[in-house]
């Protein structure tokens, strides 16, 4: 048998999660922890503790998917440097998936009580929402297109206001009345109205290894696996002041 590992600590949380995406039985084995400012002393161990416990060797793996971001820099940080050792050590490709997406996807399955392959409300969007701190939110937007989750734009970093704004253009232009929220990040007052409006809305949801894993697995089937080399976290407010940095230089 072999198994694709899935690590996330995009934020509070640190959690391991392990399957055979072979296998149509095997049942998706998750370790999830909150436990802030942890992580470092956490994510290793827990990795070992879920493959005891699954009777899955290291050299069985053949993938590690993870939480890419955005999200906490120190937390992705942690996530990257694991991935990369492991990958390295086993020789073996990585599949990054974005955090937001994660999240869609935990709304999704807890709502239903399905996994992408049978999604419900095809026509709905799901909009992620993270608290990046400094006033501003990281965010995404969602559907579900009848077998996987699509992104409707690229995962973003705004000043609430600007968020919302974005968020009512692409309802108008899509026409969906129906709206799924997910994730800590709508506390802003602009947007708890937002929200508060939405068919469902769940707070408490987070990145989770199990809802990576869920999307890695579509990604693996579709060949999308990367070569550790060619991978990189998403920060998003590093690539904003990089550009500034470039635009304040530029004669």
């Amino acid at each position: 048998m072999s198994y694709i590992l899935a690590l996330d600590t995009a934020s509070d949380y640190c959690s391991v999660a392990l399957v055979d995406p072979s296998d149509p039985n095997d049942q998706l084995l998750e370790i999830r922890r909150q436990a802030p400012r942890q992580h470092t002393q956490l994510l290793l161990p827990m990795v070992d503790e879920l493959l005891k416990q699954a009777k899955v060797a290291r050299k069985d793996l053949i993938a590690i998917a993870f939480g890419a971001g955005p999200g906490s820099f120190t937390g992705l940080r942690i996530c990257f440097a694991v991935v990369q050792g492991l990958a390295f050590g086993l020789d073996i490709p990585v599949i990054p998936v974005s955090t937001l997406a994660a999240m869609a996807n935990a709304q999704h399955r807890q709502l239903f009580g399905k996994t992408l392959d049978q999604p419900l409300d095809a026509d709905a969007l799901y909009f992620s929402c993270l608290d990046a701190r400094m006033n501003q939110v990281y965010w995404g937007a969602y559907r579900f297109d009848g077998s996987k989750l699509i992104a409707l734009q690229d995962d973003a970093l705004d000043d609430p206001v600007i968020a919302l704004e974005k968020m009512q253009a692409l309802i108008k232009h899509h026409g969906q009345t129906k709206l799924y929220c997910s994730g800590p990040g709508w506390h802003y007052p602009e947007l708890n109205a937002f929200s508060q409006q939405a068919e469902g809305l769940d707070q408490s949801i987070e990145p989770w290894a199990a809802d990576v894993l869920h999307i890695a697995c579509k990604d693996w089937a579709a060949g999308a696996a990367e070569n550790i080399r060619k991978v990189q976290p998403v920060y998003l407010r590093n690539e904003i002041s990089w550009e500034k940095r470039k635009r304040i230089r530029q004669p």
